[in-house]
């Protein structure tokens, strides 16, 4: 049936949307029952005072001066304590107990169980009895309920023979409401299930659960209750729609669904949904969301559809990357020439750019004093403290008819930086023990060429004793000044020292550097392509 009525002002004892119809009167009215036989049967109740009403009925059978509408004190059977209750004595013969007012939305009535147990509000205005009066109340006697409502085309009124509920124990179940009568019936539209009265210029769809379905031809009609998604003629709930994604609780809105670590995708299809069963990113691929969909994603230097990632370009070093248009500083990934594999690199693009990491100490998050293994195939993060391996650095610096430079940057323990650079860097293969076989002409702020000294020197660890003191087990330099490096006779710098250390002999050193030479803060050696 079409609605013909909005209620813009009413009072109710009965809520609607817990029944498989509802009226279109909404939530806004008044209900009030009263007494209309004799006891139902005392013997199931304690003994009531006599001083006290049971009900608005009783009030308005005393005398004269309790016959006007108002606040009064009942006592129904068994109940512990007199409480007050607003009784309307005018309308319909009176004796009606109300224990519903909605006028203005003034109290607010979504409420947890114990405020509807207890009841809220105030009788002068809008206000909810409580359940557990509404139950003592309505099991003394046969009551009637009558709920009136006003909307913009008059006032109505509906009216039950028999009116009832339980108590806490079966959750105040309405267990009896029999035949109705009243002048509703002209002006009231039964909604169908999981639907509700209201504005109707804006449905949520199972395709579109978030935005609006066609235009209503009414301004208001039957619409879906809250919670609940127009398919087709009904209105059901999401897990009923054909793109509702089980175990995620979300509607697939879009074409293709990825959950929140990439771990799952769903296709939507003309039938229902397809998931897959594994789904994950690819090693060179990040999970996140862009331009407001969220995927896997290939990494700068890689295609592909971030499941499966294929390097588009031979990128040889943070030189090839900077010239191909990137020139953030971020983590890239390239493959020198002879190289037998890719690999990640951090490249900074300040200073001219094209600049390739191969070591970083930041805060000492990351040990250093480590073994030859581990140094010859890299450890730590390239976006942190790292280092980037003496096999990489090998096929990274003999790139022919390639020359690279170096630079190392350092910060001291007051906070100032410096730099060093070399016009020449190359190390040799792990045949040779990654000998620094070429170094170039020093310049900088450094204050000193404190690289020089270990020119043409093999790499030392603390397992591989290759220094000037070699044979001498106790002299190892890596062993005594607690890192790894091309030592000669040990002196002069050592920036792969431990962090923490408080003396030249075992922490991150460069002779003569301005401020002191010790205890430095923050180093990066890079190098670029002359």
């Amino acid at each position: 049936m079409k609605p013909n009525v909005r209620v813009v002002s009413a009072i109710f004892t009965f809520i609607f949307f817990v029944r498989k119809s509802s009226l279109t009167l909404g939530n806004e009215g008044v209900r009030e029952v009263r007494s209309v036989e004799g006891n139902l049967g005392s013997s199931y109740f304690f003994y009531q005072h006599p001083e006290y009403p049971k009900d608005c009925m009783d009030v308005f059978n005393q005398c004269s001066g309790h016959n006007a509408s108002g606040v009064y004190v009942i006592k129904p059977d068994g109940y512990s304590e007199p409480f007050e209750v607003y009784c309307d004595n005018e309308k319909d013969g009176g004796g009606w107990t109300v224990f519903q007012r909605r006028e203005d939305g003034s109290v607010n009535f979504d409420r947890q169980w114990k405020d509807y147990k207890e009841g809220f509000g105030f009788l002068s205005t809008e206000f909810w009895l409580g359940n557990e009066k509404l139950a003592f109340l309505t099991n003394q006697r046969k009551y009637q309920l009558r709920l009136d409502a006003e909307n913009s085309n008059g006032k109505y009124f509906l009216l039950y023979d028999v009116f009832r509920i339980c108590d806490e124990w079966s959750d105040y179940k309405l267990v009896s409401v029999e035949r109705y009568s009243g002048t509703a019936d002209d002006t009231v539209t039964f909604c169908p299930i999981n639907m509700k009265y209201g504005n109707c210029s804006c449905q949520a769809t199972c395709g579109d659960p978030q935005g609006c379905g066609p235009p209503c031809n009414e301004e208001e009609a039957c619409v879906c209750a809250d919670g609940f998604l127009k398919k087709g003629d009904e209105c059901v709930a999401p897990q009923d729609c054909d793109c509702f994604v089980q175990g995620e609780g979300v509607l697939l809105r879009d074409t293709v669904y990825v959950n929140s670590d990439c771990t799952r995708r769903c296709n939507r299809t003309a039938t229902g949904l397809s998931c897959d069963s594994v789904y994950q990113c690819d090693v060179n691929a990040v999970c996140e969301e862009r331009d407001g969909v969220r995927q896997c994603y290939c990494n700068e230097g890689y295609t592909g559809d971030g499941h499966i990632c294929t390097m588009d370009a031979s990128y040889t070093d943070c030189q090839d990357i900077y010239n191909a248009g990137h020139t953030d500083s971020d983590v890239y990934t390239i493959q020198p020439i002879n190289s037998p594999q890719p690999f990640e690199v951090y490249c900074n693009m300040s200073d001219g750019g094209g600049w390739t990491v191969f070591q970083r100490r930041i805060d000492g998050d990351v040990d250093f004093y480590r073994d030859w293994n581990e140094y010859k195939q890299g450890f730590g993060s390239p976006s942190d403290e790292f280092w980037l391996g003496n096999d990489n650095l090998y096929y990274l610096t003999n790139q022919q008819p390639k020359n690279y430079e170096l630079r190392i940057d350092l910060v001291n323990r007051y906070g100032s930086p410096y730099y060093a650079k070399y016009t020449l860097f190359r190390v040799s293969d792990v045949n040779d023990l990654y000998r620094l076989v070429g170094l170039g002409t020093f310049s900088g702020t450094a204050g000193y060429d404190a690289l020089n000294y270990h020119r043409n020197r093999p790499f030392t660890t603390k397992d591989s004793d290759n220094d000037a003191r070699h044979g001498y087990s106790e002299n190892n330099c890596a062993v005594y000044y607690h890192g790894a490096w091309w030592y000669g006779n040990c002196y002069h710098s050592n920036l792969n020292g431990d962090y923490h250390g408080t003396h030249y002999s075992c922490g991150i050193y460069w002779y003569n550097l301005p401020g002191n030479a010790c205890r430095i803060k923050y180093t990066e050696m890079k190098v670029r392509p002359v």
